[in-house]
């Protein structure tokens, strides 16, 4: 599977540098779509764990923007 993968990445990379300049935003917005969907799918766990220990409780999480307003009215 090594090699596979190894082929698909030059193989992608030489895609790559053939596209077209007006695809490459694109690309890239689909590249961070996929970054984003990896991260959350990470952070579902953690996130999971909080909720468990209440952590993330309704009212905590009321108590935590109220703050942040507070401190930074700008947001």
């Amino acid at each position: 599977m090594p090699a596979d993968s190894q082929r698909l990445r030059q193989l992608l990379h030489q895609k790559i540098e053939q596209l077209e300049p007006t695809k490459l935003s694109l690309l890239n917005r689909i590249m961070l779509r996929l970054e984003a969907e990896e991260l959350a799918e990470n952070l579902d766990v953690p996130f999971d764990e909080d909720r468990r220990q209440g952590r993330l409780a309704n009212e905590r999480v009321q108590e935590i923007i109220s703050k942040v307003r507070a401190e930074h009215p700008y947001c």
